[in-house]
């Protein structure tokens, strides 16, 4: 049997290589939905030869658990494991072109069931309400060298961070009503630098986030990512633009309201932090 060798891919997952397998165990599951790993397969098998599908078990079954984690297994891919290429104007406008193709893919009813549908809500919010309050609380300190640092952040951006959530909200709202009843997209979420392998063609991979949604899901990634995208809605891009920054508030917040030890790996997360919620 081939040796196992691991990688350090993606935020949400363990990457490992076993000979021509590449395995992938889920580390985090809020948000995790079995059913979102079919959809490449239903991609793949109606022609899109550009995205990476995971490979059916014996028993059919594209996720499978380990100790209690999910686990999908993929076709080994050497350009997924390389430094990312930055795209060319062609290969954005190609990128472009193949998610209008997912948008407009309509799977069979039987084969679609348990794929999440767009809500407009905020799945963090708990989790962001109790990193905030740690912090504001003074219970951060004592979490590690960046939990005082968290906490004065906090204290000072706490308007501008009750701004954003009032705006989100009210934009998730206007969403929801426009949204109502129009065909929904089948969506990737995040074709990213890390999920999309350009070279000679333009490649998709890692669709665990795929969701019925407006196509200014991706649109939004696109221009948050690239800089480019083609036209969308506006409310629709501000809602995910939005929903982005919170996001990304929240899971660090959460970090440094929990024990942490300074690490290269904190430093970073630190920068991100402050890239989305600035001191001044």
């Amino acid at each position: 049997m081939p040796e196992i060798e691991f990688f350090p891919l993606g935020e949400d997952s363990w990457s490992y290589r076993c000979g021509p397998l590449w395995i992938s165990v889920r580390r985090d599951l809020d948000g995790h939905f079995p059913a979102a790993y079919e959809v490449p397969l239903l991609l793949r098998e109606s022609g899109k030869d550009y995205v990476l599908a995971p490979l059916p078990g014996r028993d059919g079954r594209i996720v499978h658990r380990v100790a209690g984690l999910p686990v999908v297994v993929f076709p080994y891919v050497e350009r997924a494991v390389a430094a990312p290429t930055p795209p060319t104007a062609g290969q954005l406008d190609l990128l472009a072109a193949r998610l209008r193709e997912v948008h407009a893919f309509d799977p069979p009813a039987s084969r679609a069931v348990g794929i999440p549908v767009e809500d407009f809500r905020l799945p963090f919010e708990n989790d962001l309400d109790k990193a905030l309050q740690t912090a504001l609380g003074g219970g951060a300190g004592e979490c590690g060298p960046y939990g005082g640092r968290l906490a004065d952040l906090v204290a000072r951006r706490r308007d501008h961070l009750a701004a954003l959530r009032e705006e989100a909200a009210r934009v998730a709202d206007r969403c929801t009503a426009l949204w109502h009843g129009e065909r929904p997209a089948l969506t990737h979420g995040d074709p990213s630098t890390t999920n999309v392998l350009f070279g000679r063609g333009v490649d998709i991979i890692d669709w665990g986030g795929a969701m019925w949604a407006p196509p200014e899901r991706d649109w939004a990634a696109l221009t948050r990512v690239f800089g480019t995208a083609p036209e969308g809605r506006a409310v629709f891009l501000r809602f995910y633009e939005l929903r982005w920054v919170l996001a990304e508030i929240a899971e660090y917040a959460g970090r440094f309201t929990g024990p942490h030890t300074g690490d290269a790996d904190d430093e970073a997360m630190w920068g991100r932090l402050t890239r989305y919620l600035p001191p001044a």
